[in-house]
């Protein structure tokens, strides 16, 4: 369904090695990864922190969470809420330049909204 679009990104971003899309539940929707960890690994994990953060940011009246960057020292990890219900996780080596993953997220946005008639 977002093959075409996540190849083009994986394709644009040096460095990349996971670009998927998950349910808040955890359940992959699409993805593409040429990493040790896997993207269903990772849609699990980042589920559960989802919920805790929405919770913590609810209480704090900072308003919901939209975006994540978690710098891991090796690799860096990038979260993106589409809407309610869909995020877009990926990973990324240190050198990798997370402004060119940012942009073309943003870029491609209205179609993976659109893919979920959700514009």
């Amino acid at each position: 369904m977002f093959k075409n679009i996540i190849n083009k990104i994986f394709d644009a971003v040096d460095g990349l090695k996971l670009f998927a899309i998950f349910d808040k539940d955890g359940i992959i929707v699409d993805k593409v990864e040429v990493s040790d960890r896997t993207a269903e690994e990772l849609a699990a994990e980042f589920s559960s922190v989802l919920r805790y953060i929405d919770k913590v940011t609810t209480y704090l009246i900072t308003g919901k969470m939209q975006k994540m960057l978690i710098d891991c020292g090796e690799e860096i990890f990038y979260l993106h809420k589409l809407n309610n219900f869909y995020y877009i996780v990926a990973l990324l080596d240190r050198n990798a330049i997370i402004g060119k993953l940012k942009f073309y997220i943003k870029y491609f946005e209205r179609d993976f909204k659109r893919e979920f008639e959700i514009d």
